[in-house]
């Protein structure tokens, strides 16, 4: 048995494979979207994961008050909790301003969240997430280590398939790192060339670039004239 979750990239992408910009929104792209999210919830997935950046996108980007004097015991916390879902928030810097311990979107299971950090994550900052009950593991020193935090995350929270639905460069995190399986992806037959936006993968500043391959395992057309692309990720 595996040590870590299977890991799914879930994502929705223009054709010259931005995931924002004004072709999310074109009527073009409505039946192809909502396709998108449907499949979201047919991956029997204990888990979701997303970037900081993403995650501002929902919860706001008001800055966490922290006491950067506060005391905080070692290692990972596992605060109680009912869900059996959980939001996976990639945050080795400590940014997100979480208003609850439960993430709540409509359509959605209630979540669970779970902040991945590194051990060089702010003390104020875990202090602040044990006090609104909010888990966290740490993975690395300085630099984030998703493959042990992937084994954390089945140890400590039993999950064994986890989504990843971006940004662009927590794609390419896990991509990079050798810990994702597959590929889903759903394109909307729109186009939009906004300059700087993410797309499916975007590395991060001065890390190295290298290419990485595919297999095709299926495709079909889906919402009119959008299509579902599923891959296999070669090692």
């Amino acid at each position: 048995m595996s040590e870590r979750p299977y890991v799914i990239c879930h994502v929705f992408a223009g054709l010259n494979g931005h995931i924002d910009g004004a072709y999310m929104f074109d009527p073009a792209a409505a039946s192809p979207r909502a396709e998108y999210a449907r499949l979201q919830g047919s991956f029997g997935a204990d888990a979701i994961a997303y970037g900081a950046m993403t995650t501002k996108g929902f919860e706001g980007a008001d800055v966490p008050e922290v006491d950067a004097t506060a005391d905080v015991p070692t290692g990972d916390y596992v605060a109680p909790h009912r869900e059996d879902r959980f939001y996976i928030s990639i945050d080795p810097a400590g940014e997100i301003a979480w208003r609850s311990a439960t993430y709540r979107r409509t359509g959605h299971d209630d979540a669970h969240v779970i902040e991945v950090l590194t051990a060089s994550t702010p003390r104020g900052y875990r202090a602040y997430l044990r006090d609104r009950g909010t888990s966290y593991v740490l993975a690395g020193k300085d630099t984030l280590d998703l493959p042990l935090a992937l084994e954390k995350l089945r140890s400590l929270f039993g999950i064994e398939r986890l989504l990843v639905c971006g940004g662009g460069k927590t794609d390419m995190s896990f991509l990079a790192a050798g810990v994702l399986d597959e590929l889903s992806l759903v394109l909307a037959p729109t186009v939009s060339g906004e300059p700087g936006v993410a797309s499916v993968f975007d590395e991060m500043p001065g890390a190295a670039v290298r290419s990485h391959a595919f297999e095709l395992k299926r495709m079909e057309r889906v919402g009119g004239n959008g299509l579902h692309l599923v891959y296999k990720v070669l090692r």
